[in-house]
């Protein structure tokens, strides 16, 4: 379990989170995270207690994804909602994370579904951000095929977006686990926090796939963050006329894999 000294950085980041405006700040150290926030109350230490949230991990124990470590800031604690044995059997085996955009079009929901739904019957823990949208009917492909599933949650672990996640949310915590970098209790998500959870989707993903996004999307961090890593890239082909086709058609053009199901994506794992 993470030792004090990661869960006090943990809190820490916690009670200045209002006052972050880059996820880049992360990388501070104490001293210097204080004067640029400008933040004199630290607030308590980062959960003490919640049932919900049985397992935090920081990098001195030998569960924590070594994979984290190779980002510019590491979490200083990854929560989960799992125990720590079934993060590790979650983390063992291959992840695909799939990703796209809130407004999307009737195929992209078809292909998302599928593709999610086939990954996991094949074995793989699908990995995604749990938002409306793509994001969150991979975690229901996921469900569908009885498989496991990762949300990689901007606020605490425990807590869904809104209520209209709630469902889905406790599906997955079932059958997988939500996790975050951010405390038990920690609510609402700061806009910094959406940018910081994508370094972390990427990390944990063998490889990435996107299904439709725009240019300038939030998502597209995801990609970065993957090839910096050396992970795979892949996108699913859409029409160059659209603005999510053309961002897509842009990955391709950079070396992504175009695939159009699931065997195509466990090639590249």
């Amino acid at each position: 379990m993470a030792c004090e000294q990661c869960r006090r950085r943990s809190a820490l980041i916690a009670a200045v989170a209002h006052a972050i405006t880059r996820p880049s700040a992360l990388g501070l150290s104490e001293e210097e995270l204080l004067r640029v926030t400008k933040v004199k109350d630290r607030g308590g230490l980062a959960g003490e207690t919640s049932e919900r949230v049985p397992t935090a991990l920081c990098r001195h124990d030998a569960d924590y994804p070594q994979v984290l470590t190779q980002l510019d800031y590491a979490p200083a604690v990854l929560y989960a909602t799992c125990t720590v044995e079934r993060l590790r059997e979650l983390l063992t085996t291959p992840a695909v994370a799939i990703i796209g955009e809130p407004a999307h079009s009737h195929y992209a929901h078809q292909i998302t579904f599928a593709l999610a739904r086939e990954l996991a019957a094949a074995g793989v823990t699908v990995i995604s951000g749990l938002r409306d949208g793509l994001n969150a009917i991979a975690h229901h492909g996921a469900l569908d095929a009885e498989g496991q599933t990762i949300a990689v949650m901007p606020c605490a672990p425990e807590l869904p977006y809104s209520q209209a996640d709630k469902h889905l949310h406790q599906c997955i915590m079932e059958r997988g686990a939500a996790i975050s970098e951010l405390p038990p209790g920690f609510y609402p998500p700061r806009p910094w926090c959406y940018e910081a959870r994508q370094r972390i989707i990427a990390a944990l993903a063998d490889v990435v796939v996107v299904i439709e996004v725009k240019g300038g999307s939030q998502e597209l961090l995801i990609t970065q963050f993957a090839a910096e890593l050396g992970h795979e890239i892949a996108v699913v082909p859409g029409r160059v006329t659209e603005a999510r086709g053309a961002a897509v058609f842009g990955l391709l053009r950079d070396g992504a894999h175009a695939v159009g199901c699931a065997q195509d994506v466990l090639e590249l794992i």
